[in-house]
């Protein structure tokens, strides 16, 4: 879908609201564009759907594109901030309601739920000629993207957002109150079920190239199996729904539409996205702008990728020690993943190739952190952005959601087939490497998961003797750097307290699992009252 991406920045329509004199001046002129003139043709309908997917890349640079891998990433405990960028709020857990990258967050998750609505009210009332199918596809992509945006909304402000399930219609929609207990929760289940029941399945969809990257009964799927698993943070005082994410799952395996792909890396190239792996994925584009200026671009690689020194990168945010610690020995994926010791090298502009050494020997402080090698280019581009979508939900975790499923309900067996999977394509050997890495051509050596279990090993402190115990490890090292390691354990926490223990050790409290309102938005709204963080 990277032509969507391309024409996003440019497919927004502006609705001018003015006054005049006479209440009965016509102040609609038919030749402008607008939302009231616009969706006449099944081709203007196609579009109804971009901006919602744009929002997700982010217009004031709260998407995807900036600000999100710093506000998923920074409050858990596999990421520290750095010295270039003291204090950063998300890190420390004292995010102010003032502070700019929460509202810039903030306003693109709500494009995003606007765009949704307004995308749903018009192809629901659309009466010009549209194929069935066609539409049941839009629609299904409609409700998918405002689940999707709610999703993000509540799992990181809290479930007392605003419920908005409709265009707006009049100047009181733009000051609505706070939801309701389990609305919103209520609304993201809905959405996702009713996607999943419009949206085709991924090889339909992909059999025409132009449609790659849009959302599909898979995605619906799968996100509905997550926010299942997801309800303790979505809606706060209530349990997983281990049965049915199970259910939802199952119809994604045995669909037969995704697979593990051989190589742990290729999920994260530039030159290997939309592959048979990637259930959902933010598509990307890097186009003639500057500094941002495509609103389509990712920044990610500059600003958590490579060390500080090291290629002009920025390095705010970094893997920590334990992080490092947490990959077994003979783990391929922590050199695909981390910039670290006897891992890979990283190619300057002007053709110097550096190693490890050369990285913390450009470093003051901070030598106890590492880099993020996952979405980060071997060889230096000479841009600060780059095309590389983000991948947010893959088949390896499809797996070991179920795996997780499995195990709540004591099937053991049946768990432990699911990790296997993942951890036995971790030890695949990695042709496409760089030569001097030894996975290059020596498979990984990392066991089954009964030979875990048979070494009794303990990592950071946490025994790896039970099962759920060997899926926290393997989700912690399958997706480090995918956003999932803070929610994971929150909705763990939720049900056994221990898990909340290292964000504690950190400085977590219960009033911090969410981000504060923006100040701006409580000053405009004064229907609206913030979370515990605005108290």
């Amino acid at each position: 879908m990277k032509n969507v991406a391309k024409i996003a920045y440019i497919t927004s329509l502006t609705l001018a609201l003015s006054s005049g004199c006479k209440p009965d001046l016509e102040l609609v002129n038919p030749q402008e564009l607008s939302t009231d003139t616009y969706y006449q043709t099944a081709d203007q309908l196609e579009a109804s759907v971009i901006p919602a997917y744009q929002a997700l890349v982010g217009r004031v640079q709260g998407g995807y594109g900036r600000s999100l891998y710093y506000e998923l990433l920074a409050p858990g405990d596999d990421f520290d901030h750095t010295f270039k960028w003291e204090p950063m709020y998300q890190d420390t857990y004292n995010t102010p309601a003032s502070d700019g990258m929460a509202s810039g967050t903030w306003k693109d998750l709500w494009n995003g739920v606007s765009a949704s609505n307004l995308a749903i009210d018009r192809i629901t009332n659309f009466t010009g000629t549209i194929d069935d199918q066609r539409k049941n596809r839009l629609l299904g992509e409609a409700h998918f993207l405002r689940a999707l945006h709610y999703m993000h909304l509540a799992a990181m402000f809290g479930e007392t957002v605003p419920l908005i399930d409709k265009s707006i219609s009049s100047d009181a929609d733009y000051y609505p109150g706070n939801s309701t207990k389990g609305q919103v929760y209520a609304l993201i289940i809905s959405d996702f079920a009713k996607a999943a029941e419009l949206l085709p399945v991924r090889s339909a969809l992909y059999a025409n190239s132009a449609q790659i990257g849009r959302a599909t009964k898979g995605a619906a799927q799968a996100y509905l199996a997550r926010a299942y698993m997801y309800r303790p943070i979505l809606e706060s005082g209530q349990r997983a729904d281990f049965a049915s994410a199970e259910a939802e799952l199952r119809k994604v395996i045995e669909s037969n539409e995704y697979r593990l792909v051989d190589h742990f890396r290729d999920n994260f190239l530039e030159t290997t996205e939309n592959n048979p792996e990637s259930v959902f994925e933010v598509q990307m584009h890097n186009g003639p702008g500057w500094l941002g200026d495509d609103i389509s671009s990712s920044w990610r690689w500059q600003e958590i990728g490579m060390f500080d020194g090291t290629g002009g990168a920025w390095w705010n945010l970094a893997p920590n020690k334990k992080t490092n610690d947490e990959f077994e020995p003979g783990d391929p994926r922590k050199f695909m993943t981390l910039w670290c010791e006897n891992g890979a090298y990283f190619t300057q502009l002007d053709g110097k190739v550096t190693n490890y050494q050369d990285w913390i020997k450009n470093l003051a402080t901070n030598k106890d952190l590492f880099g993020t090698r996952k979405y980060c280019p071997d060889v230096q581009i000479p841009d600060f952005d780059n095309g590389n979508n983000d991948r947010l939900l893959r088949y390896s975790d499809v797996y070991l959601m179920y795996a997780e499923c499995l195990n709540e309900r004591g099937d053991v067996s049946g768990a432990k087939t699911y990790i296997d999977l993942v951890r036995n394509r971790a030890n695949n050997v990695v042709p496409t490497e760089q030569p001097h890495l030894w996975y290059q051509r020596s498979r990984g050596t990392i066991p089954n998961v009964d030979g875990l279990l048979a070494k009794d090993t303990t990592i950071n402190g946490v025994r790896l003797n039970t099962i759920k115990n060997i899926i926290a490890h393997e989700r912690y090292v399958e997706f480090t750097g995918e956003y999932l390691r803070y929610f994971d354990l929150l909705r763990w926490g939720s049900a056994d307290p221990q898990w909340l223990e290292p964000l504690k050790r950190l400085g977590w409290t219960e009033r911090a699992t969410y981000y504060p309102f923006p100040q701006s938005e409580l000053d405009n709204n004064k229907n609206l009252v913030g979370n515990a963080m605005n108290n």
